[in-house]
């Protein structure tokens, strides 16, 4: 496989996440009758902030 072939799936695949991401988004309120969303979006950031998180504390393990 060529490198070309790599990022254009690469990038293809990160497009079906952010698709499906923005239809869990608006499907939400349709699934969920009492939705919060301020609480709704503060969670999607500390979810998506976490993994950071997780590697700060395994570099600063790592140099324990």
């Amino acid at each position: 496989m060529n490198p070309g072939t790599a990022v254009a799936g690469f990038f293809l695949w990160e497009m079906v996440k952010v698709a499906l991401t923005l239809a869990m988004l608006f499907a939400a309120p349709r699934l969920v009758s009492m939705l919060s969303w301020p609480i709704m979006l503060i969670g999607l950031v500390v979810t998506m902030k976490v993994s950071w998180f997780a590697l700060f504390l395994a570099a600063r393990h790592k140099k324990l």
